[in-house]
C-alpha cells in the first residue's frame, strides 16, 4: 500500500519498488485505497470508520498475510486495529536489501542530506534506523538534526492543519526547515517532503535517491507537484496504470 501522497508524487518509482518487491514476494498485490486518516483529524468520526472499516474489509477479503505500508499515515492507521499485520517498507528494503545497482551508486556524492522523521512514525525508532541505513548504503552523507527520531518537529503538515490553517501551517514549515543542520532534506513521506519546500528547502523522497540519479551538491529536486491538486490527481491515476502492468 502506497497511499494517496506517494501514489500523486512519483507513480514511476513506486512501480519500480513493487516490481522490485515482487521479485521476493510473487504473490504481492496492491491495494490503492484511502487509510482515512484525513477524516480521523478533522473529528469526522463516522465517515473515518466508514472508510477505515471498508479498507479493512477489502484487505480481509483479499486474504493478505501481511501489509507492506510505505506511508507512515497510513502504517499509523492500520497499527489502530489488529485484524491487519503491516510492515514499513523502509525496514521491508533494509532487511531484503537494495537493487544491487542502487548499493554504493552515490559514493562519489559531495551531497550532505539530514533526514525529517514523520510524526505519525515518531517512535518507530526500527524505522528510522532502516532509513538511516539505506541512505548509507546508497552512499550517502548523513547528518541528522537534534530533533530527528522521537524527537522530531512536525512538518507543518500535521493534523489537516495545511487545509485547516494554513498560516500556522507555513510557520511550522518555515521553522522546522530553519531547525535541520542543512536544508538538503530527505524525508520518506510525500506530503513531509512537499512541506520541507514549502517551507524553504531542498527536499528529495528516498525513492528518488533509490531509483532517481545520483544528487550532488547544487541539484536541485523535483517540483513540488503536491502542490497542484490537478496534477496530483492524475499522478494517482498514473500509478493505478502502471500498477497493473507491474
Amino acid at each position: 500500500m502506497a497511499g494517496c501522497s506517494l501514489s500523486a508524487y512519483c507513480p514511476e518509482y513506486v512501480g519500480k519498488t513493487v516490481t522490485y518487491l515482487k521479485s521476493f514476494y510473487p504473490d504481492l498485490s496492491v491495494i490503492q485505497q484511502c487509510c482515512g486518516k484525513p477524516l480521523y483529524y478533522i473529528g469526522e468520526q463516522k465517515k473515518f470508520e466508514k472508510k477505515f472499516n471498508a479498507l479493512v474489509d477489502t484487505i480481509e477479503d483479499c486474504e493478505v498475510d501481511e501489509m507492506i505500508m510505505a506511508c507512515q499515515g497510513c502504517l499509523s492507521m492500520i497499527r489502530k486495529t489488529d485484524r491487519v499485520k503491516s510492515v514499513s517498507l523502509w525496514t521491508t528494503l533494509d532487511q531484503i536489501g537494495l537493487p544491487k545497482e542502487a548499493i554504493g551508486k552515490a559514493a562519489s556524492s559531495d551531497m550532505v542530506f539530514t533526514i525529517q522523521d514523520s510524526c505519525p512514525t515518531r517512535h518507530e525508532t526500527d524505522i528510522h534506523q532502516a532509513v538511516i541505513h539505506i541512505l548509507r548504503e546508497l552512499g550517502y552523507t548523513v547528518k541528522l538534526a537534534k530533533s530527528s527520531g522521537e524527537k522530531t518537529l512536525c512538518c507543518g503538515l500535521g493534523g489537516m492543519c495545511g487545509v485547516t490553517n494554513p498560516k500556522l501551517a507555513k510557520k511550522a514549515m518555515t521553522h522546522r526547515v530553519n531547525s535541520l543542520p542543512t536544508k538538503n532534506i530527505v524525508t520518506y513521506c510525500a506530503s513531509c517532503r512537499s512541506a520541507m519546500m514549502n517551507g524553504g528547502g531542498q527536499s528529495w523522497h528516498l525513492l528518488d535517491l533509490i531509483w532517481g540519479p545520483v544528487i550532488m551538491q547544487g541539484d536541485h529536486c523535483p517540483e513540488n507537484v503536491l502542490n497542484s491538486t490537478y496534477t496530483s490527481w492524475k499522478n494517482r491515476y498514473r500509478t493505478k496504470r502502471i500498477l497493473e502492468h507491474a
